[in-house]
Parts: structure tokens; sequence; C-alpha cells
């Protein structure tokens, strides 16, 4: 029987991914990319399997999550090891190319992979119980399922190291070797992620778009056209995990209305986690909407509201509060002055004032555009969602850009918004009410239902009169 244990543990709120490497044999394990929320399920795990914690490995300084490592070496003792090039201030090995760490029959081999950020490595695990040969490579962000990882840190000079690390200690592996990245579908450290979890070197190099370019100049092309903008609070995350970690938060607090009203006119800001449909039909003024069900929930938060923002949840029930305040922790965004106590329940009761958004089908936005001629089609999904068909007439202001923009948006006419299903079109409608822009519909179905339901739509390049 072979000795190596091996779990990924995905985190589908985030599209993070984490890995528990392990010998039976020996007893021993080691956790890859670990996420500060998740800190205690590594331990359980673990135990569960009967190991014991002695490495914690992290594949380069993450960008949108705050990493559990300092916090998972004090409750195991295990070492935690990264790049030199991460700089990080924390005790830790440094793991440089060509490295190795051994836990029982487990070799796991450091491959320095620069591009995606100065740090990266990836890394070659191999059960030596079964052989020499390589069995799989984790790949952290350099490569992905369908994609690469993003060269937001340097441009087109780390698109072109990329490159050269993907051409010359990646795609040299045998086609055999498997592969698993950092991150899957729904995280934002990537365009075009595949919700598969892993693959193999071989797939990729025939399948993967990204990797199908024939020179440097023709990869960094590819890359950097049409790159989304650098997500709200990179930066912040990543001087957080280079540095000392600081303690949780803990919980959130329960409010009255009255201290949650106080809170706001300190300037805290009411995130309202419920449904587009529960937060239209009544919301507290000034509410910015990101349903916790969205996904990636943290940096859409951190999108539609200021930097460094204190927050007061609005929730359905307790277990979608624990998710946000987890969710807003694990990229950094710990202020939370607390919740709104049995949600909009009191304050609908003391007679405060609400603020409503309609919701209307696409059945109502067809009939509103033949009889409203003044009536804004305003679309903020992506370019290349919006290259693949639009309404004709409607403007293109991604969720990213929907505040910095706002001037192209007419605020003395009624504007219909829509994104692919009716979420980021309601976070959008939120955070502009907010800024004082007034007279909106959210087009609940979005562009999925408007195109299910036959009504025309227009590629980009085509006439607008198309179907």
């Amino acid at each position: 029987m072979r000795a190596m244990i091996f779990q990924q543990i995905v985190n589908e709120d985030a599209g993070c991914i984490a890995y528990l490497i392990g010998c039976g044999q020996a007893g021993e394990a080691l956790v890859v990319d670990p996420g500060r929320d998740r800190v205690d399920d590594y331990v359980a795990w673990a135990r569960r399997k009967g190991l014991s914690l002695t490495h914690i490995v992290e594949t380069h300084i993450h960008a949108d999550h705050l990493s559990g490592n300092q916090a998972l070496a004090a409750k195991t003792g295990a070492r935690i090891h990264i790049h030199p090039a991460a700089e990080a201030a924390y005790p830790h090995a440094p793991m440089d190319h060509g490295d190795e760490i051994t836990v029982g029959t487990v070799r796991i081999r450091a491959i320095h992979t620069p591009g995606h950020t100065p740090d990266s490595i990836c890394l070659l695990v191999t059960d030596l119980s079964r052989g020499e040969e390589p069995w799989f490579l984790l790949t952290g962000d350099t490569l992905f399922v369908g994609d690469v990882g993003r060269p937001d840190f340097g441009g087109e000079g780390a698109a072109a190291t990329l490159y050269e690390s993907l051409r010359t200690r990646v795609l040299t592996l045998p086609d055999s070797v498997e592969v698993y990245p950092a991150h899957g579908a729904g995280s934002s450290c990537g365009r075009a992620m595949s919700s598969k979890p892993g693959s193999t070197i071989g797939f990729e190099r025939r399948f993967n778009p990204a990797l199908q370019a024939k020179t440097a100049d023709d990869f960094v092309r590819a890359l950097m056209t049409g790159l989304p903008p650098k997500p709200p609070g990179f930066d912040r995350i990543i001087a957080r995990n280079r540095s000392q970690a600081l303690p949780s938060s803990g919980d959130p607090e329960p409010l009255s209305v009255a201290q949650v009203r106080e809170a706001m006119a300190k300037g805290a800001v009411v995130l309202d986690a419920r449904s587009p449909a529960e937060y239209g039909e009544g919301h507290i003024p000034g509410a910015v909407n990101v349903w916790i069900e969205s996904n990636p929930f943290a940096a859409r938060v951190a999108m539609m509201t200021p930097p460094d923002s204190r927050f007061v949840l609005v929730a359905t029930g307790p277990s979608d509060l624990t998710r946000a305040a987890q969710g807003l922790g694990r990229a950094g965004m710990d202020d939370i002055a607390g919740y709104l106590q049995r949600g909009m329940t009191d304050w609908k009761s003391l007679g405060l004032p609400e603020a409503r958004v309609p919701q209307i089908t696409v059945h109502d936005l067809a009939t509103m555009r033949e009889e409203q001629p003044e009536l804004v089609v305003v679309d903020v999904r992506e370019p290349s969602e919006w290259d693949d068909g639009h309404i004709a007439g409607a403007i293109n202001v991604p969720m990213g850009q929907a505040i910095e923009r706002r001037n192209e948006i007419p605020a003395d006419r009624p504007k219909a918004v829509l994104c692919a299903g009716g979420l980021r079109s309601s976070s959008v409608i939120s955070a502009l009410l907010r800024s004082g822009v007034s007279g909106w519909y959210n087009v609940a179905g979005g562009m999925r239902e408007w195109s299910r339901a036959g009504y025309p739509t227009v590629k980009s390049g085509e006439s607008q009169s198309g179907a």
C-alpha cells in the first residue's frame, strides 16, 4: 500500500485552493497555501488522518486573500517555507529553486517560476514509494487549468518572465505530470480559469489558450490585451501577507438599530449581504449590496466600497453573517463594527426610511426599451462577455470600473442595469446609489435570461441592428 496522502482543499467562496500532502507511514504532512479562515480545518483534517503538520509552504505572496501560515505555524509548530524574493518579515525557512522537503516517502522540490510574482514557485511532488518519476506539480498562480497567472506586478516585463518560466521550467516536464493550481474558477488571479480541479501538463500544453503563443512577443501581447484592472486591495493584502500577522478581531457583535445609525454617522458602510431581490424590496439607504452567494464575495465588496472601510453587516441569517465575516477577513477587511441584530426586522418596525430598487424581468426590459426611448441600458459585464453578445445601444461599464466611470452614465435618465445573472448589476446599482445617482432598475436574470428568451443581441463589430 502506498503511503502518500493527498488532499485538495477548495474554498469555493474565493476560488482559493490549498493542499495537504503527507506520508501515512511517517505520520507527517505539509500544507501548501493555507488560507487564514481555514486554519482549524487543516489541523482537523491532518488529525483525522493521523498526521502531524511539520511544514507549511507558500507558492508566492498572495494578493487576493490573507494567508493562514503564521496562525497555522503557531498552532502546530510547523515551519514556514517561502521563496527569498517574497521578502517575508516573519520567521521562515527560505525555499529557493531546487530546494527539497521530504515527508516520509514523499519528496517536494521547488521550481522557481517568476512572472506572476517574482517569488512564485511550483512544487514538483514525487511519491518515492512508487518510483522516482514525478507524480504532480502544484503550480501556484503560475499555471492554471485553462489560463496562466496575471502579470499585475511587473506588466510586460513580468509577462515575458512568465513566458520563460513556463517554457523552460514547467512545459519541459512530462505530459503525464498532473497539474494542481492555487486558484480555480471564481478567483480574480486569472481571466479564464476552468472549474476543473486539476489537469496534466500534456492537456494544458495542447488546450490552454495562453500556452498557444509561438513567441514571447505573442505571449506578452495576448496576456496584456484586455487584462482587467487590478482588483482593489491587492497591494494592501500583499503588505499584510509579508508582515507579522495581527490577531483576528473575532466574531462581529450584534448591534441595535441605534448603534447601527451611530456607526453610519461615523462613516461605517452598511454591507447588505442579502440577495438582490431582498435588497431591492427594502434596504437601509446607502447600503452596498453584495450577496453572500456572489463569487468572489470579498473581491466584489472591495470593488464597491472605499478602501479601509468599516462595515456594518446585514444578512438573512447567522450562517450568512459568519460567511460574510470570514470572507471579509480572508481579504484583510477586518474592520467590522458589528451586524444589525434581527436583520431588517427592527429597522422596519421602527418605521425608519428604506430605499428600494425595482427588480425587472427581461420581458419588462424589452417593453421598456420600446415605450421609453430615454431608457439607458447599462451592461456591467467584462469586455470579453460584452464582445460575445450584448443588447444593441447598451453602454458597457464593467463592474470594477463602475464607480470611477460613473460620469459616463446619464444621471438624469432612467437606467436598467444588467450583467450575466443579476448579481453584479445589483452591486453596481447599490454603489452608485450610495454616490448619489438615482433612477435604477435591476434586470433579474441578466443576459442569460435575455438570450434564453430569444431577444436580439449583437456582437462587437456587428451592425447594431444585427440579431
